[in-house]
């Protein structure tokens, strides 16, 4: 819609150019007159502003000028029009959607807020897509054709500010994480957050050492120095390439469709009570690395008679259509 609607700007301008090319060579070749008064009787004329004349005109003139005023104040008038019609258009367009977008985020439910929308930020809204969780950006200035291109939900603003999270649904949030810029305004981000929602689990980003006590402190339950992750794998791939190799496979960044999830058993769930060996979670074709159990311990390459109760999470390996089998067995019982 909103390309067709140049197209026709363009159409306007090409015609106004046309009309004052053809005002110019005609009062040059009827009056004989020089290019710059023939090109001021031709803008007067289009305009229709109402200055004297400064070329003589004859009966040829006259006429030619009545013919010049009847095409340059059509061809003004439509290139106006259009104009008018793409600005009025793109308003009512952003307004609209605005408010359609508005409506979205505000049915949202556990829902996870992202707070910036640089390198970081949009690799991190990638994966959420593909995972299906929903989410809305919060940036000052988001790349509007790339979240339209993705059918993102943003909020445009600045995240530290209460107002701004509020809108992004932040009461009703399952989650948010931080990766602006500057430590300082994730730490505030996440100051904001907490106080408006204390049991908001908050995901920071921290590129200083030194700030990693003050997200602390703020109340971010998971703090991640992306400088420190890197340089570990980057280590890990000289030291342990193969190890490497497999920890990419299973975080999806290789061809293989290996992936690691986790699955909380909830109340009431087929396998809630049983021990691992008769939940047949395994024939699903998926092997549990360890089990996070409800107290926070870990339990690591659990045994077979291992119970699993509600409130457990699952750290398992396995395909993607093993964990969708195993999705369907947990959602039939």
């Amino acid at each position: 819609m909103g390309d067709s609607k140049v197209k026709f700007v363009y159409i306007g301008l090409a015609l106004m150019g046309a009309t004052m090319v053809f005002g110019v060579t005609g009062y040059m070749t009827i009056e004989n007159s020089g290019f710059i008064d023939a090109l001021y009787m031709t803008i007067i004329t289009v305009s229709t502003v109402g200055y004297g004349e400064v070329i003589p005109l004859s009966h040829a003139g006259k006429l030619f000028t009545v013919v010049l005023i009847i095409l340059g104040t059509g061809t003004l008038a439509y290139t106006a029009s259009q104009f008018i019609d793409y600005v009025v258009a793109g308003e009512l367009r952003n307004m609209f959607g605005r408010k359609k977008m508005e409506s979205k985020i505000d049915a949202l439910n556990d829902h996870y807020i992202l707070c910036g929308f640089g390198r970081m930020g949009r690799i991190i809204a990638q994966i959420l897509s593909e995972n299906n969780l929903p989410f809305v950006i919060i940036d000052p200035e988001p790349r509007q054709s790339e979240t339209s291109e993705n059918q993102y939900l943003f909020v445009t603003g600045d995240a530290t500010h209460e107002n701004v999270q509020i809108k992004a649904g932040v009461l009703r949030a399952k989650g948010l994480i931080t990766v602006v810029d500057q430590d300082v305004n994730n730490l505030y981000i996440t100051l904001t957050a907490k106080g408006l929602c204390k049991d908001l689990y908050v995901v920071s980003k921290c590129a200083q050492e030194e700030a990693y006590s003050k997200l602390m402190w703020a109340g971010a339950d998971k703090i991640v120095s992306p400088y420190t992750i890197g340089g570990q794998s980057i280590a890990q791939s000289i030291i342990k390439p193969h190890v490497t190799d497999f920890m990419d496979m299973a975080m999806g960044n290789t061809g293989y469709q290996i992936m690691v999830e986790e699955i909380t058993i909830k109340e009431g769930s087929p396998v809630d009570g049983a021990a691992l060996i008769d939940s047949n979670i395994r024939k699903h074709g998926i092997i549990i690395v360890a089990i996070k159990k409800k107290n926070d311990a870990f339990i690591y390459n659990p045994g077979s008679d291992e119970l699993l109760l509600a409130g457990d999470t699952l750290i398992a390996l396995g395909r993607k259509e093993d964990f969708e089998s195993l999705e369907n067995f947990l959602e039939r019982g």
